[in-house]
């Protein structure tokens, strides 16, 4: 179920309504893209919904926006089957990936275009809404310009600030910087989480990017395989996935999986490759498992005294400098890794290294179900 503010009518009061979502299932070209999906959110909340692109996402959000209609479940409002409420009748803003403006409108026109269809202020309120709309997203010096005359970023600004200005409930952003260069990405996340954060409404937020979600969401779903397989704060996601595909998405770079046997309090990655339970203060069964590991939490050092923990040694076959962080692509004989160092550090293809981590930072998924069932993180 997904509960949120909303309203049926444009312009009515402030009052705090419910939508919930119950076993939504959807095709698109013969492909269950939504599979009796159910999800509930609290209200006020930044909600991140992460999944590769083309699996969902933005059919998601353009049912909850009343743009398709779902050919299983229900929408409902306040308790009420919303499926014949035109999406013109819903107090629902959406902004999406590519620059979406009136070509033939001014910045202002655009802005001020869903007022305008509203109707229902005089031209002295909206000319203030439309100007402090345009300077909380810095484009108030590009009110008389057209939308080709921008920049990209700047175009995605307007498209931003037509979705704001309707003080919806609801505000639907479906990878609305997946077109914009890194730097733009940076600022704007920045930017998107302070508004959200002075606004009474919903804001979902689609996409790819889990770098995303872990600087703007204060909670976050993981859509898998048409289901959302776990729903929660950001930090309760992060700390403790649940599924195997949790680590894999809501980790930048993902997490590292391990094939391993658990015999006597150990598991087994190789012969010279073990990790005690103990730390963990739990017992498994014996059996095969999948050790999950972030990469941020292994160590890399040439000299192997300067660390504690877990250490093996490692060949480097890949070293990649993004900003001021090393991504270090590792070979352990057979057994291949990844480690992030947020240093700006050089290696040297086949560089011997030692690599170290701390057992308690360690998740273990069942091997069949790929569900977590040991986390070092719920016995800290």
């Amino acid at each position: 179920m997904l509960w949120v503010g909303f309203h049926l009518q444009q312009g009515e009061s402030n009052v705090r309504m419910s939508i919930d979502l119950k076993q939504i299932t959807k095709t698109t070209d013969g492909f269950l893209t939504l599979d009796h999906l159910d999800m509930t959110v609290e209200d006020g909340t930044f909600l991140a919904v992460i999944a590769p692109t083309g699996t969902g996402k933005t059919t998601l959000l353009r049912i909850m926006a009343g743009i398709e209609k779902p050919e299983g479940g229900q929408v409902l409002v306040d308790g009420q089957d919303v499926a014949k409420v035109h999406v013109r009748d819903r107090n629902v803003s959406m902004v999406y990936q590519q620059f979406i403006n009136y070509p033939s409108l001014t910045v202002y026109e655009n802005i001020a275009s869903p007022l305008r269809v509203r109707g229902k202020l005089t031209e002295k309120d909206l000319d203030q809404r439309v100007r402090n709309t345009a300077e909380q997203l810095q484009i108030a010096e590009l009110l008389s310009r057209m939308p080709q005359e921008l920049s990209g970023g700047q175009q995605q600004r307007v498209a931003i600030a037509r979705a704001l200005i309707k003080d919806a409930d609801l505000i639907l952003l479906d990878e609305p910087l997946g077109n914009l260069d890194y730097k733009l990405r940076e600022d704007l996340r920045v930017e998107l989480k302070n508004l959200a954060a002075e606004r009474a409404a919903i804001f979902v937020y689609a996409t790819p990017e889990p770098i995303d979600a872990l600087m703007m969401a204060s909670h976050v779903a993981i859509l898998h395989e048409g289901k959302i397989i776990q729903y929660g704060t950001m930090s309760d996601v992060y700390q403790v996935p649940q599924h195997i595909q949790t680590g894999a998405y809501f980790s930048d770079p993902p997490m590292n999986f391990l094939p391993c046997q658990v015999d006597d309090g150990q598991a087994v990655i190789s012969a010279d490759f073990k990790i005690p339970l103990s730390a963990m203060d739990a017992n498994l069964a014996s059996g095969k498992y999948v050790l999950g590991l972030r990469p941020h939490h292994i160590k890399v050092n040439i000299n192997d005294s300067e660390n504690g923990g877990i250490k093996l040694s490692a060949s480097v076959d890949l070293a990649e400098i993004v900003g001021s962080d090393t991504t270090l692509h590792l070979s352990h004989q057979e057994i291949k890794f990844v480690a992030l160092s947020q240093e700006f550090e050089r290696f040297d293809l086949d560089q011997q290294v030692t690599a170290s981590f701390d057992p308690r930072q360690i998740h273990i998924f069942d091997a069949e179900t790929q569900h977590l069932v040991m986390s070092a993180a719920e016995v800290r």
